[in-house]
């Protein structure tokens, strides 16, 4: 069992950096070298921080704000960047080598002066003047700023101390870093703050102009920050002068990986191992599993609720998460769950942090969790106490998320089995579904908890499917207004009918078209033409609704839902009514609850907050009621037929917000054949996909449409001019395909020489009943006089036509001056006629063909330049063709030879040598003078302009074969290395062909990509089947590890080593198997993204066998088999007369090992080396040798003196004779009688 110390190398943080502590140089590099860098972050600091702060080259240079939450490591950047700023060489100390490099730009180049701010009163001028004041005596520069009083402005006294600054460092910044300025801000009062306010906003300019840099830190985003909304104007000044910064929760999730949680490549394999047995439980595991293994035993939930929860600043999240890890180091990682920490455990720390005990909103939620916790101890079942108090603990976090406690939003079943990775063993063993059932067990936990709190403290919003912690008392109020609905009449509840539709519907009675009646007026979508159409809602019947209103496009009649007045349906094309048909008493009761809530409302005067939700509350059950039931309980009457909605064939929109939707949707549905009769020829606006053209926004969109002429390209100028036809393929103005635009240049080309065509002609006045002027439409088409306003600036900008306004004309030269005009004074236009000149269209079409800036013809210089540019363009695109014409014969070679046919290649070298010969001759007209003699007319620009795209397709088309050959390259080899299958390669071979089919015929080849990325996908999840097959994982080597080093192996290798009588084959052939598994656990799906083959141990399957790797727990009961065979054999051979008589022959000690190991029938490990010996010796026999006392008495002199030498080597001659040949420790001596 693994603990999780043994998975992490654990370097826990256990203080907040302060800003100061980069003062002492020393400390200033340790914090350099501790500071881990996120690819998020490398970006911000290169481009962002370093970018903003140098001043080697020209950048709009601003004030910086670095925001971050307390704890987040706000403070240790702030400490980097001051440091790198400060100190020459300190770059070199940092891990991130781009960053190291960029920080060069700044390094060592400022004077830095840091400050933090406290709990005080003074003024932001005072304050940051003091601190300069104080850190420049420092320096050795005396300077003293004037008092607020006495000075008009703050940016000349900060030019005067820079100017100081400078004698005494010419070459050098000077950099002020301030620490925690968003709690001094919040603490001034609303007029002191603004004139703080004004100051930073200076201080961000001094930023531009001098070599002056701010920098400072605050928790929470400044600008756009609602608790500064009665500054906000102040705000966005101050907001032009300066950047933010934000860390956010990637930095910190970096910051956990690679610090708090660093990890080798074989514990994230240990660790990876360990959670693939749960993917089948958790969505979104096996996505993730790389960041699921980085963060371990961080659940990545844990820091993105961390981030959102409001309780204070003071939020430490690395050593809020460093305790955390304390608590576990030293636990075993379990096996039938993942072992990952997440948010809920975060409610622990906030029970336990006495800071929080008087934050109203805490103590508020805890009452709520200290009750419920109680309910689980006491009534929840015991399998679900666990879980359920779990989930408790996190929808008290997440109810801390929202600004307001009472908003009914939480954790829905599946989050909470997601972002907690709540667990149910068993379900382990689930091959399908597994996750289904865990999320149903989690239901059922918080069914029995909801249960025993008699659903109290615990809501569901049924409309989200979310669980939340609810705060809430209910007073009993509805009884009052159930009686008081239940009084109402049918004409007050059609009143209240009403009411409720004008929310839904978004009118009130103070809009009303005409005061003292229900009508209002409507504009509806037609959807095809994406314009709306203006006409009439009304509340009642036709015959009830006034008739001084002018006539529009239709009529929407919602008729009475209860006492419906009797009326003649006329049948017209224009109108439209809506019944409600179908009251169910849900409806009903809903809305007798709402006007009873409303009666009650509107008769009390001390208690209306009670009754106001409930009338709220009722009259959004309404809305949402019709929304729901509009399809099931609505006739629709369009001349004279009544239906429902299904049985008109509407198509509903799929999530409507409001019932003015559904009721648009199907007015437009029924209304559309109408308005195609009524405006036939009416232009189409496909391209406002989520807007309308209405009477209220088509100034403005026509304003975009005419800036869009000019060269100020927007989304809706370019669905104006796309529905004019006034736009090429490629977004560019033309004249050239609009029937709009023909209809006024044939109307001027039927006028004679030097006639005009007057504003008369083209627009008509329409008039009410009365006489009186009512609308201003087009002749042709019934178009709104704003859309003649874009087609006329269209021809302008082409050069085909002159407009009057006013007694001024306007042509392309003065172009820029027609599109300031007020809108509604183009509109009453005096006339239009042709122009003379240069040949604008032709120049304008040349400028398009090179891309050249947007000509404006009203400036003579910029015409030059505009000339200057085309003529540019010119050579620069001989220079590319020129460059092509020599490529399109030796490159464009892919993976299986060149691209093109020799058919092919001469047809495209003849366009490209036409374009030549034009681009030359064309460089003739440099001046505009030499312009007014051109010779290419439009339809030469226009043949050129596709062989110069067929230019740009040839470069790009080589920049696609250069990017594609890179998977097919990749495929090609993987082909050599192993096949998932004969149908994978040719799917493989037909893929590359279909690429290269789609490459020649100019497509984009997305779904060929797709398609050898589908392969190559196919083929890595292949091959690392087969390498985990082959390869031994980081689990299976230790396991070897362990396997090779136990007792029972080194047991049989003394054995197989010692013992002759044993087989020592069979053990060696075991070894051989053991060392055969080779290990390799680096190879992942990421690796084998840049190759096909894992890079680490070589893996090529078409070079080994593949024969499955044996299991390591076979090999294990191999061993210990082994070892009891071995074991019997010799007992085997124990029993044997001959070798019973050598044991009894054995010392002492020998035998008393052998006769122990006898009798246990098994080796005590490590078997002990005298066991061995003794072993040796009785298998191989001990002979007993009688000694005569006769023959002592020789050796010994027979009685006769001798010397110690002579009866030594008496003695040795005596032993040679009885020994002979034999094994001296098979000899056994004893005195014969």
């Amino acid at each position: 069992m693994l603990r999780y110390n043994e998975l992490i190398a654990f370097d826990p943080v256990e203080s907040v950096v302060q800003l100061r502590e980069a003062d002492d140089q020393s400390r200033a590099i340790s914090l350099l070298k501790t500071y881990v860098i996120s690819d998020n972050m490398a970006e911000k600091l290169m481009n962002d921080i370093f970018e903003n702060i140098q001043f080697e080259r020209m950048v709009d240079n601003k004030g910086m704000l670095i925001v971050g939450n307390y704890g987040s490591g706000k403070s240790h950047l702030m400490s980097v960047v001051s440091t790198i700023a400060e100190l020459p060489g300190a770059s070199k100390h940092l891990r991130n080598k781009q960053v190291a490099e960029k920080a060069k730009e700044i390094e060592g180049k400022f004077q830095v002066i840091r400050a933090e701010f406290g709990a005080v009163t003074m003024p932001l001028r005072e304050i940051v003047c003091r601190q300069l004041e104080k850190g420049l005596a420092n320096m050795g520069i005396d300077y003293t700023f004037p008092t607020a009083d006495q000075v008009t402005n703050n940016k000349d006294m900060m030019y005067e101390m820079m100017e100081l600054f400078h004698e005494e460092y010419p070459d050098k910044g000077l950099l002020l870093v301030i620490d925690e300025l968003l709690d001094y801000l919040r603490g001034r009062k609303e007029q002191d703050l603004t004139l703080d306010l004004g100051f930073l906003r200076e201080i961000g300019e001094v930023c531009n102009n001098t070599r002056f840099r701010f920098v400072s830190g605050v928790q929470e985003m400044l600008f756009d920050n609602p608790k500064f909304s009665f500054v906000a104007d102040s705000l966005r000044r101050v907001k032009e002068r300066f950047k933010e910064t934000r860390i956010v929760r990637e930095d910190i999730a970096f910051v956990v990986s690679e610090r708090l949680l660093k990890k080798n490549d074989e514990q994230k394999a240990l660790i990876r191992e360990h959670l693939n047995k749960f993917k089948k439980l958790y969505s979104g595991l096996s996505e993730e599993l790389e960041t699921y293994v980085n963060l371990f035993p961080i659940h990545p939930a844990y820091l993105e609720m961390f981030e959102r929860v409001h309780i204070g600043e003071k939020r430490v999240a690395l050593q809020t998460i460093t305790g955390e890890i304390k608590k576990l180091l030293s636990e075993e990682v379990p096996q039938d769950a993942t072992g990952l920490i997440s948010f809920d455990r975060y409610w622990t720390y906030i029970e336990e942090d006495s800071s929080l005990r008087s934050d109203d909103r805490v103590k508020l939620i805890t009452d709520k969790v200290e009750t419920l916790k109680g309910i689980i101890q006491s009534s929840v079942k015991r399998q679900y106490k666990a879980m359920a108090t779990q989930m408790v603990n996190a929808l008290a976090v997440f109810r801390l998320t929202t600004e307001d406690l009472k908003t009914p939003i939480g954790l829905s079943s599946y989050t909470l089995r997601d972002k907690l990775f709540l667990s149910q063993p068993s379900l382990l063993d689930f091959e399908d579904e597994a996750a289904g059932f865990l999320q149903t067990t989690i239901e059922a936990a918080m069914k029995d908890l909801r249960t025993a709190a008699s659903f109290q403290y615990i809501s569901l919003n049924n409309d989200n499917g979310q669980f939340y912690i609810n705060i809430d008392e209910s007073i009993p109020v509805d009884e009052l207004i159930r009686q008081r609905g239940e009084g109402l009449k049918d004409s007050q509840l059609d009143s209240y009918y009403f009411d409720v539709l004008k929310q839904a519907t978004e009118v009130s009675e103070t809009t009303a078209y005409v005061f003292g009646y229900k009508i209002w007026l409507h504009e509806i979508p037609w959807i095809d033409r994406r314009v709306k159409r203006e006409g009439y809602l009304f509340f009642g019947a036709p015959n009830e609704r006034s008739t001084a209103q002018p006539e529009r496009d239709f009529y929407i009649y919602m008729l009475q839902a209860f006492e419906e007045p009797n009326f003649k349906d006329e049948q017209k094309e224009d109108e439209v009514f809506f019944r409600l048909k179908k009251k169910n008493d849900t409806f009903v009761d809903l809305l007798r609850l709402y006007g009873g809530a409303t009666e009650m409302y509107n008769d009390t005067t001390t208690n209306k907050k009670l009754y106001k939700p409930k009338m709220e509350e009722y009259k959004k059950k309404l809305v949402k009621w019709i929304k729901e039931n509009f399809v099931d309980t609505y006739e629709i009457v369009y001349r004279g037929k009544s239906a429902g909605v299904l049985e008109h064939g509407m198509f509903l929109p799929s999530n409507p917000d409001t019932l003015v939707e559904l009721v648009d949707s199907v007015s437009q549905d029924l209304l559309s054949q109408w308005f195609e009769v009524k405006y036939e020829e009416y232009p189409s606006f496909r391209k406002l996909e989520h807007s309308y053209l209405t009477k209220k926004n088509i100034a403005t969109y026509v304003k975009d449409a005419l800036d869009y002429l000019n060269g100020r390209k927007t989304n809706q100028g370019e669905a104006i001019l796309d529905g004019l036809l006034l736009l090429d393929q490629r977004g560019n103005p033309t004249t050239q395909k609009s029937g709009y635009a023909k209809w006024v240049t044939d109307l001027l080309d039927s006028k004679g020489n030097g006639q005009v065509l007057n504003q008369s002609e083209l627009i008509e006045v329409i008039n009410t009943t009365q006489g009186t002027p009512d609308q201003r439409i087009t002749r042709k088409f019934t178009m709104e006089p704003e859309l003649l306003v874009v087609i006329l600036g269209s021809l302008i900008q082409d050069g085909q036509i002159v407009v009057t306004v006013k007694g001024t004309q306007y042509e392309a030269m003065n172009f820029s001056e027609f599109i300031r005009l007020p809108i509604q004074d183009i509109t009453y236009f005096d006339h239009i006629k042709k122009p003379t000149g240069l040949p604008v269209r032709e120049v304008q079409a040349l400028s398009d063909l090179f891309e050249s800036i947007k000509i404006d013809f009203s400036n003579q210089e910029k015409v030059d330049f505009t000339i200057k540019q085309i003529i540019a363009g010119a050579k620069r695109a001989t220079n590319r063709t020129v460059e092509m014409l020599a490529n399109i014969r030796n490159k464009f070679q892919v993976w299986d030879g060149p691209l093109f046919t020799q058919e092919e290649i001469e047809e495209k070298t003849d366009r490209l040598s036409r374009l030549n010969e034009f681009l030359q001759g064309l460089q003739v007209y440099n001046t505009r003078a030499k312009m007014m003699n051109l010779k290419f007319n439009m339809e030469r620009i226009k043949k050129e302009k596709e062989n110069l795209k067929l230019l740009d397709t040839l470069d790009n088309l080589q920049k696609k074969i250069n990017e594609f050959t890179k998977v097919a390259d990749y495929l090609v080899k993987a082909k050599f290395i192993t096949s998932p299958s004969k149908d994978w390669i040719d799917d493989v071979d037909v893929s590359l062909d279909n690429l290269s089919m789609a490459l020649k015929n100019g497509e984009d080849c997305t779904s060929e990509i797709q398609e050898l990325e589908h392969l190559k996908k196919t083929y890595i999840d292949y091959y690392l089947s087969l390498h985990q097959k082959m390869r031994l994982n980081a689990t299976e080597s230790k396991k070897k590890s362990e396997l090779l080093q136990n007792k029972q192996c080194d047991a049989l290798q003394v054995l197989s080593s010692k013992i002759e009588l044993l087989p020592s084959g069979v053990f060696k052939e075991w070894q051989e198997k053991v060392n055969s598994l080779k290990v390799c656990y680096h190879v992942t799906a990421d690796n084998l993204q840049h190759t096909p083959e894992c890079q680490k141990c070589h893996f090529n399957p078409r070079e080994e066998q593949l024969n499955e790797k044996p299991s390591l727990t076979e090999l294990e009961e191999e061993l210990n088999e082994l070892l009891e065979t071995w074991t019997d054999t010799l007992l085997t051979n124990f029993n044997d007369a001959s070798v019973k008589e050598s044991i009894e022959l054995l010392e002492a000690e020998e035998k008393e090992l052998m006769n122990e190991f006898i009798q246990r029938k098994a080796f005590t490990l490590p078997i002990s080396i005298k066991l061995i010996h003794a072993i040796n010796k009785v298998l191989k026999g001990i002979h007993r040798e009688k000694v005569d006392v006769e023959q002592l008495k020789e050796v010994f002199g027979n009685g006769n003196p001798i010397t110690i030498k002579e009866a030594k080597d008496n003695v040795d001659k005596l032993l040679r004779v009885i020994v002979g040949n034999n094994d001296q420790d098979r000899v056994r001596l004893t005195i014969g009688k």
